[in-house]
């Protein structure tokens, strides 16, 4: 399950006629003789811009950003999921123009939630509503079409990453399976097993399809039940929780200019490279193995979620978006989540092992950024850079630079911030170089 790609060590050159790719020698960063041995680098950058404000103009007043992508010109398009919208921003940080409205007609937005910016210019939101729906604008931000998306299948998660010949990657999304009160859901057929899929989306109504079934590990059964209710006292929305679990392998998925995929699912370093067509042709990582879970680690980590939904530190705010948004969160409705959710910590699920991927990102010059975990998987660890022929760079430490929210053209990289009094902003920078210490 665990089992490691081969020791990416600089061949000794005598050996040198054997190799056939870099993959095959597992080549590593400048100098180095073991790829376990951490490259330290040094990322010089530039800051270009910032922008949002809590006292500013009306387009950099942002709500709730949801994400935020560049096109080939680096315009920065802002999801403001929060005010229904897409904030585009030029690169010298000026506003450009705003996309869509709040609404339920053509070119807008109920939940705007995730967008990609197409090779022909074009902007592609998803909006996730009853019914879902991507809604298509053109270089210019007038509406062209909606397509819509059956949420019974599955909804795209929080990245739409564009493959070149115009489909979307996605993973993580929800899937929406409507039923009267008490009434189990109907079973996907398509889903296998408990895998997670790794989606390809169409744009030509064809719907979507698998490319991938990610590992995961078994599923818990679902444990604790919460019902939120309208001002009338009446049962809106039945929510189902399976038992709390810690330290799950996460579902990392970035693209390269080829088209293909790069999916860590485990808890080992390794990454797979799959091509459009689902199969697996080869992958990348480093012999870093994952850090056992031991009894101390468990306890501390109980700590840290018990102090996250603490009610001193006004316990879990739940946020609604999407088809069930429209029924009222009340402070009663609050309460209920914040025990459920105090009780399950004491009851926690723990995997055996800290997977080392923490973060997963593909940047426009093909290199791949991991995150991995910080130790005892307490907070942020150092990341590693490698090429997608498994030639290991070095590694950014976990106080340096850190993967950003978005990678454009020319280094460009955006990061969502937010100040003492949750203010959002989008902050520009640019990577003028990588080079080890």
């Amino acid at each position: 399950m665990h089992d490691l790609p081969p020791l990416l060590q600089r061949t000794l050159p005598v050996l040198a006629v054997l190799c056939l790719s870099p993959l095959a020698c597992g080549e590593s960063g400048p100098g180095a003789v073991d790829s376990a041995v951490d490259i330290p680098l040094i990322a010089s950058t530039e800051e270009v811009f910032t922008a949002g404000a809590l006292a500013g103009e009306d387009w950099e007043n942002f709500g709730v950003i949801a994400g935020t992508v560049f096109d080939s010109e680096g315009n920065l398009y802002v999801v403001d999921e929060g005010a229904r919208r897409v904030v585009v921003i030029g690169p010298d940080g000026s506003h450009v123009r705003t996309v869509g409205t709040q609404g339920e007609g053509p070119g807008e937005f109920s939940s705007p939630t995730a967008a990609a910016a197409l090779d022909d210019g074009s902007l592609v939101v998803y909006d996730f509503s009853l019914p879902g729906a991507f809604e298509i604008f053109d270089e210019l931000g007038e509406f062209v079409r909606s397509v819509p998306v059956d949420l019974s299948r599955g909804a795209p998660g929080s990245m739409l990453l564009p493959l070149p010949d115009g489909r979307l990657v996605s993973a993580g999304g929800p899937t929406i399976r409507t039923g009267a009160p008490g009434e189990e859901p109907a079973a996907d057929g398509e889903e296998e097993d408990h895998r997670r899929p790794v989606d390809l989306f169409s744009l030509d109504g064809s719907g979507k399809k698998v490319l991938y079934h990610a590992w995961n590990l078994p599923p818990t059964e679902a444990e604790d039940e919460v019902a939120g209710r309208d001002e009338q006292g009446r049962s809106t929305v039945e929510m189902r929780f399976s038992r709390m679990r810690a330290f799950d392998p996460g579902l990392h998925v970035g693209v390269l200019s080829d088209g293909r995929v790069a999916v860590a699912d485990s808890t080992a370093y390794h990454v797979k490279l799959i091509d459009p067509e689902g199969t697996v042709t080869g992958s990348v990582g480093r012999p870093i193995a994952p850090e056992t879970v031991t009894d101390a680690i468990m306890e501390a980590e109980r700590a840290r979620r018990r102090e996250a939904f603490s009610e001193s530190e006004g316990g879990p705010r739940m946020r609604i978006v999407g088809p069930a948004a429209s029924f009222a969160i009340d402070e009663g409705f609050q309460q209920q989540m914040r025990e459920m959710m105090l009780a399950q910590v004491e009851s926690m699920a723990f995997a055996q092992e800290i997977p080392v991927i923490a973060e997963l990102a593909v940047d426009r010059q093909d290199r791949i950024w991991i995150a991995r975990a910080g130790a005892g998987g307490d907070g942020e660890g150092p990341t590693d850079i490698l090429t997608a022929d498994g030639y290991y760079m070095g590694t950014l430490p976990a106080d340096g630079l850190r993967i950003p929210d978005g990678f454009g053209p020319d280094g460009l990289m955006v990061y969502i911030e937010s100040d003492e009094m949750d203010v959002q902003t989008v902050r520009v920078v640019r990577l003028l170089g990588l080079e080890p210490s």
